[in-house]
């Protein structure tokens, strides 16, 4: 014997020996008389019913599956209903009469499994949580109900005539029991990913087996035919399957999510604490930013407003001159910040949204050359456009324009004076790749393992002594990531930086915050 079967014989020898078990009783029982037959297999199936019922109650704060939570319920009363059914026999004489009794439970007992197999799935599209004691109560009341229609007030259909056999109410319903149950089949197919692989297949074995036990009670014309015999097996083999599915779900899944869950919650905790962490870097920031970063521009422009008011008189023009010219600077320094900042605070608290239309690539690229190259001119560097993409670009303009204003100021921040810097739109594939390049002072690993980190932003004087607090990359980044793009860099020290960026040509799905 191979391995694999060794190992399969290992992990299924109980239920080897179950079945085996069973295959001597229904053989002995059959010899003596197909009626202690028919009981003794029913009484299987009754109780497996019961034990369904038990484990599903027991379990039904852990289960989390609503339609094994409602069939394991109706169990309860589908064995309650079967054990009728046997109780009725003919043969059995509990009670005088000589209407067939036991065929009219057993079609409305399949009738009711089959409709709950099908009703089952409902349960998946309502959000509120199941109320056993009700569903308890509606069972009792169905099955109470079938009870009377039966026994006491006897208008339930005839479904057997001794000598003549089913009659055709009974296989009429026994084939439109059949349809209910293809229609479970189906619908558990298209909610297969509700249940794990194995609680599915065992779901789907069990209705090819309700289906094949149905099948066997709409050909034969005696109560005592093979056809009834087999029908039998097929339904305690049904049973067996639901059992092991609510089992599996009740007992043996949450055991596992249990464990999972307690995983879940310490992986939540350490999120929540990095969020936490990530917090108190962006308010560390922030305080930064208005301490610090924001006082500097103003304390130049009062000085030197100050000094101007004060000595107007005695200056001459060249020094007025210069003093203008870094005031000048000091107010471009403080609203570039204060717009970066104004932006990107907006990002945070979740009011600025982007909003989405097409642009020419070619049109972004202009527009941000004529914003900088008043800026670039006063330390003699001139940009080029170096390339230029045919196609559009579906992203938010504003956005997008102040991503290429911080890259460009960026660039105449880091260039050498009289050098030149490169911008350029790109087409690749589906997207259009714009670029900022320069020619300066570059980056070396620690500066650049350093961009786009809030907690630990880069601030580097610039070749002129340009001030900033690396808040404009932070930007740059969100905003390409709002406008469904991607934002990279390439940087050698002393030879120069090129940012990139990605920007969808055709309307895309926005990312989700």
């Amino acid at each position: 014997m191979n391995p694999s079967a060794l190992s399969i014989l290992k992990d299924h020898y109980k239920s080897a020996l179950a079945v085996g078990f069973l295959i001597i009783i229904f053989y002995f029982s059959l010899q003596q008389n197909y009626q202690l037959f028919h009981t003794v297999v029913e009484l299987f199936s009754i109780v497996i019913a019961f034990a369904v019922f038990i484990v599903t109650w027991n379990s039904r704060e852990m289960m989390d599956n609503k339609y094994l939570y409602l069939v394991g319920i109706s169990y309860l009363f589908i064995g309650s209903l079967d054990f009728l059914h046997t109780m009725t026999f003919k043969g059995m004489n509990l009670l005088p009469n000589n209407v067939f009794y036991a065929n009219q439970f057993w079609v409305a007992t399949r009738f009711l499994e089959a409709v709950t197999l099908l009703a089952g799935f409902y349960v998946f599209k309502t959000n509120r949580k199941l109320n056993a004691e009700l569903i308890f109560l509606c069972y009792f009341v169905i099955s109470l109900f079938i009870t009377f229609t039966i026994i006491v007030w006897h208008i339930f259909p005839i479904c057997y005539i001794e000598g003549v056999g089913q009659t055709t109410f009974k296989i009429y319903t026994e084939y439109f029991i059949i349809v209910i149950l293809f229609a479970a089949g189906y619908f558990l197919y298209q909610y297969r990913e509700k249940f794990s692989r194995s609680v599915y297949i065992l779901l789907f074995l069990s209705l090819i087996c309700t289906i094949l036990s149905e099948f066997c009670f709409t050909l034969y014309v005696s109560n005592y035919s093979a056809a009834n015999e087999f029908g039998h097996y097929f339904k305690l083999a049904a049973f067996f399957l639901i059992y092991k599915a609510n089992v599996e779900t009740g007992f043996l899944k949450p055991t596992a999510l249990i464990f999972k869950n307690l995983k879940d919650s310490e992986e939540k905790y350490r999120l929540a604490e990095q969020q936490l962490k990530e917090l108190n870097a962006t308010k560390d920031k922030l305080f930064s930013i208005i301490a610090h970063d924001l006082k500097n521009p103003f304390t130049s422009l009062i000085s030197f407003s100050e000094l101007i008011y004060r000595n107007a008189d005695k200056l001459g023009t060249e020094k007025i001159k210069d003093m203008s010219f870094r005031m000048n600077n000091s107010a471009k320094q403080a609203y570039v910040l204060l717009d970066n900042l104004l932006g990107w605070s907006r990002i945070q608290t979740g009011i600025l949204a982007p909003s989405f239309r097409t642009i020419s690539g070619a049109d972004l690229l202009a527009e941000a050359k004529q914003v900088a190259d008043p800026w670039a001119q006063t330390k003699g560097i001139i940009i080029h456009i170096e390339a230029l993409s045919t196609q559009s670009v579906f992203t938010d303009p504003q956005m997008i324009n102040t991503v290429l204003r911080n890259l460009v100021s960026n660039a105449i921040k880091f260039s050498h004076p009289n050098s030149f810097i490169l911008i350029a739109a790109e087409d690749s594939d589906d997207s259009v790749v714009f670029s900022v390049t320069d020619s300066g002072v570059g980056m070396n690993d620690e500066q650049q393992s350093r961009l786009f980190r809030i907690e630990n932003t880069l601030s580097v004087p610039g070749t002129d002594d340009e001030r900033g607090t690396g808040l404009g990359l932070i930007l740059c980044r969100e905003f390409v990531e709002l406008c469904n793009g991607q934002i990279t860099f390439k940087s050698i020290p002393g030879t120069g930086t090129t940012f990139s960026f990605t920007l969808p040509v055709q309307e895309h799905t926005l990312v989700s915050e």
